[in-house]
């Protein structure tokens, strides 16, 4: 069975509650709290994430008492609402810098529906289509009105996408964070996601385009021999390549090889030419027509973005997206089923919400999970952060939700501090937009705000931080433990992250850690989000071998080396 090239059970809903809670005055932000918002938000300095989407209109008074450093996707323009400037509540963006945070629009890059446009023919030439040329439906979405995908390689769905983020930007965001880049290309549940989706007459002449490119030296006998074309469809440098009369033609290529129904079937000779392309990924090691000529699209939105809020506001413009995508500020990746993050017999992906039985499985780690994503943002995107949140709706966001009250703690106090631990940052979260129960409701938003605590005044130790080289022993079962380090002052931090978890947490004693580093540290101390202050642990160094007890590990402490 092929992985599925898309991510069904993720769309996001067109239903969003409103905020019933009053929203508070501004106030100023406590001095020091954290990084600058505003024109001067740099996402380097970020440690705190939250996740609350409002409709464009609407406003989460949670934020204000979190107090994050940003909400990775404060507002969200779905369908028509967001098309106009007085759609938004943009007021609420002096609340958000008056409080230090930073305030990222956003909104769906890919989904649409027939009353987006002023015609049916306008909805059409947006729409994606198949390998007959038809659009694609995707009603696995389970919306009243038929909802398809955009597509990119469309110079004026492109200018669509523009136009309603250029209004969030006239309207003061310090970011724009586009859902779902490259969704366009799963084929849907018609087609049993095997896709058969973006064979349009834009990217077909640019197939041309890439193939000329790619093989200039080619000539008609090359392109029959490799690739099985005839006389009468080849690829052709002295026709333009959008005629798709009198140069290749892709979709006939497909439907004479009997392909066009399965245009990704192994059986193929242009299929990997063509790519593959993976929801939410653009893979710096892929160069498949379809996987380069999204980077170039995308590269393209977010220069005219970043360029626009420079050319009329003087700023910098943050740029996010979910999943790991290039030419980023950072990163956040929505933990979903069916992701591509770990190969699994059940093609789910990794788990990033554990469960057996309706309750927690904190007994598993998330390590390699995470590092994976590390390593893959750092090929991909560069050293940008990247936040790691919960999508909805889907069965993750489910089992987290049916959790009971304390193991929602525990997750987060051992899964969101184990992304902390390997380099990335969670997203708290806080509200969704299909009616979940937000923060406050469900009784964590207390504990949200006294738990960030710790990050927020330790966020030095979590800035541009790498997987160190160097292997750490331990000698306890069921301890996750990473070695960081800084870039630029090669400061190392050592983090330990008990899973040792029966419907609840039973810490650890006598937690010894080696680890054989490039020099010996001058003094070590303890930090953990568990206690207060710092502690110094019993420890010794020599020839670089480092050793240390941990008296005592509750859910997770940080080894600071001096």
């Amino acid at each position: 069975m092929p992985r599925r090239s898309g991510t069904p059970h993720r769309a996001l809903c067109a239903v969003v509650l409103a905020v019933m809670l009053p929203v508070p005055p501004a106030a100023a932000a406590p001095a020091g709290s954290g990084p600058p918002a505003g024109r001067d938000a740099r996402a380097a300095d970020f440690a705190v994430f939250g996740f609350s989407q409002s409709d464009v209109h609407e406003e989460d008074p949670q934020v204000y008492e979190l107090v994050p450093d940003v909400t990775i996707r404060a507002i969200g323009k779905w369908s028509t609402n967001g098309d106009e400037a007085a759609d938004y509540n943009f007021e609420q963006i002096r609340r958000y810098h008056a409080r230090g945070i930073t305030f990222m629009g956003s909104g769906t890059a890919s989904v649409i529906f027939p009353h987006d446009f002023a015609s049916t023919e306008i909805f059409d030439d947006m729409s994606t289509r198949d390998a007959e040329n038809n659009p694609v439906p995707h009603d696995e979405f389970g919306f009243p009105d038929p909802a398809r995908r955009g597509n990119i390689f469309n110079p004026r769905y492109r200018d669509y996408l523009l136009d309603w983020a250029k209004i969030q930007i006239d309207g003061g965001v310090d970011g724009i964070n586009l859902d779902e880049v490259n969704a366009g290309f799963s084929g849907g549940q018609k087609y049993g996601f095997n896709g058969n989706e973006g064979f349009d007459d834009h990217a077909i002449a640019d197939f041309n385009r890439y193939l000329l490119a790619k093989y200039p030296a080619f000539t008609a006998a090359d392109w029959k021999s490799r690739f099985g074309m005839t006389d009468d469809n080849l690829v052709r440098p002295d026709v333009p390549a959008d005629d798709l009369t009198g140069n290749f033609n892709y979709r006939d290529y497909l439907r004479a090889g009997g392909w066009h129904l399965d245009p990704l079937n192994p059986g193929n000779p242009m299929a990997a030419e063509w790519g593959r392309v993976t929801a939410n990924r653009m893979y710096a090691d892929d160069h498949s027509f379809t996987a380069s000529y999204l980077r170039r699209y995308w590269k393209e939105l977010v220069d005219e973005l970043r360029a626009y809020a420079r050319d009329s506001a003087d700023r910098h413009l943050l740029v996010s997206s979910n999943g790991l995508l290039p030419y980023v500020d950072f990163n956040s990746v929505g933990m979903y089923p069916w992701n591509p993050d770990e190969q699994t017999p059940d093609f789910r992906g990794a788990d990033y919400v554990p469960v057996v039985d309706g309750h927690l499985n904190g007994a598993k780690s998330l390590q390699a999970n995470y590092r994976y994503l590390k390593e893959r943002n750092r090929e991909i995107a560069g050293d940008v952060p990247v936040a790691v949140f919960i999508d909805w709706p889907n069965d993750m966001m489910t089992n987290y939700q049916n959790l009971p009250l304390a193991e929602k703690r525990d997750y987060w106090q051992i899964f969101g501090a184990e992304a902390y631990a390997n380099g990335l940052f969670p997203a708290f979260h806080l509200r969704d937009t299909v009616g979940g129960p937000t923060a406050e409701q469900a009784g964590m938003l207390g504990f949200f705000r006294t738990y960030t605590r710790f990050y927020r005044e330790h966020r030095a130790l979590y800035r541009g931080n790498a997987h160190a080289a160097q292997q750490v022993r331990v000698s306890t079962g069921n301890v996750a433990a990473s070695l960081l380090v800084q870039r630029g002052s090669g400061a190392r931090t050592l983090h330990l992250v008990n899973h040792n978890y029966q419907r609840g947490i039973i810490p650890q004693t006598g937690v010894d850690v080696r680890v054989e580093l490039p020099s010996c540290p001058r003094r070590i101390t303890l930090v953990s989000p568990d206690f207060a202050g710092s502690r110094v642990p019993a420890w010794s160094c020599r020839h670089s071998r480092l050793s240390v007890t941990v008296d005592r590990l509750d859910y997770y402490g940080v080894l600071v080396l001096g």
